[in-house]
């Protein structure tokens, strides 16, 4: 039996739910710390963003400037009161507005 593209459309898009669900199935811990980022394209420039919070699979941050899905790097954070030196990889960025009206960008750090 052939399924149509809407069945086949809907399988998928419930297949990804249920596997993003199940990522962040741990619970995610405020984090108010610098997360310092060398980033591979630019190994000798240190960038420094804000942590808003983590997981033990990654962590998001706050930034003035887009940064591109893919991009990777090597990001020390505190954590549980440890420093953290991690490879990461951006897995996502949206804009946001701040409280001043400000353009903003969160980006979301797969650590690996």
């Amino acid at each position: 039996m052939e399924l149509s593209q809407s069945i086949r459309s809907a399988i998928r898009r419930a297949t990804e739910l249920a596997l993003a669900e199940e990522r962040r199935g741990g619970g995610r811990t405020q984090l108010t710390c610098p997360v310092d980022v060398y980033w591979h394209h630019r190994p000798f420039e240190l960038q420094s963003y804000e942590g808003l919070d983590c997981s033990e699979t990654g962590l998001r941050i706050r930034t003035h400037a887009f940064l591109m899905e893919g991009l990777t790097g090597r990001a020390t954070f505190w954590r549980s009161g440890i420093s953290t030196t991690r490879t990461v990889v951006i897995s996502w960025t949206r804009e946001s507005v701040s409280a001043s009206g400000e353009t903003i960008w969160e980006a979301g750090l797969r650590l690996l």
